[in-house]
């Protein structure tokens, strides 16, 4: 098992060490905890949560693990603090709509026994996981739109098919390019860029592709502002670097303005709502 070296100030690897797994401390560039090919875990703290949700840190951290492992789990360890219960419910919910797979611990002891056992089960099923053969595909076109789409980091299934409602298909999210994506609400930069790479970018073969695509280096991340639109779509939208800020202005904006958190591309406060479900 490779552990983040950032994780033995915790009592957790010793725990996993005690258990009989074959701990190995590095320098992980995503997740705290990788337990085999296909199973990567990131584990938040009280103060770590709510530190992370405020700066966007989770979401970029879902995405990327998403990309690289195809099971993800996040453990919420013990009750978040310094975040208001809203707003981290609602980015817990959030996770699990894209597919992010949430345990809760009560603490650093019981988070080991999920780890454990999570990695037992992992190496006990890694003989019978079958990865030759076609896979059964869905049969209706619409199911078919909807996995080529939720393929895309960052757009799950949901999304995908809130997409397909509102451009009528593929081919309509496609044509509806970056600028009219971000329109689209959960979808921001990010997300409307990944989508148009997906649906535009040229084919690269499977042997010239780079393995490290499309993942940032630690520390790029692009800085946070938030957006401030109109009631009218003529009308030219504002950003600000302190929210606190931006919903002065968006009290002043009046009915039909929008506050948007221009990292993950959600409405975080609309008109004269100075409430923020997403922290």
């Amino acid at each position: 098992m490779l552990v983040d070296h950032r994780e033995r100030g915790s009592a957790i690897p010793e725990a996993l060490a005690s258990a009989g797994l074959d701990v190995r401390l590095t320098d992980l560039p995503v997740g705290d905890y990788v337990l085999g090919p296909g199973l990567a875990v990131e584990r938040k703290g009280p103060t770590d949560l709510g530190a992370s949700i405020r700066d966007g840190r989770l979401f970029d951290q879902a995405v990327r693990l998403q990309s690289a492992f195809p099971q993800a789990v996040l453990v919420l360890e013990g009750e978040p603090s310094g975040i208001a219960e809203d707003a981290w419910r609602g980015a817990v919910c959030r996770l699990i709509e894209d597919g992010f797979t949430v345990l809760h611990s009560l603490d650093a002891e019981d988070s080991a026994a999920w780890i454990v056992r999570l990695a037992k089960r992992a190496r006990r099923a890694a003989p019978t996981v079958r990865n030759e053969g076609p896979r059964r595909a869905p049969r209706h076109p619409s199911a078919q739109a909807e996995v080529m789409l939720s393929v895309v980091p960052g757009i799950s299934t949901t999304m995908a098919r809130s997409l397909l409602a509102a451009f009528g298909s593929v081919a309509g999210v496609a044509a509806a390019g970056p600028d009219g994506l971000r329109r689209h609400p959960g979808i921001g930069p990010v997300r409307a860029a990944r989508l148009a790479e997906a649906l535009h970018g040229g084919y690269v073969a499977l042997a010239d592709r780079d393995p490290e695509h499309g993942r940032r280096a630690r520390g790029t991340r692009p800085p946070r502002r938030w957006v401030l639109t109109g009631p009218d779509d003529g009308e030219e939208a504002q950003s600000f670097d302190r929210r606190a800020i931006a919903l002065r202005a968006l009290r002043a904006a009046g009915d039909g303005a929008q506050l948007i958190d221009s990292l993950t591309g959600e409405v975080v406060a609309t008109g004269s709502v100075s409430h923020s479900s997403a922290g």
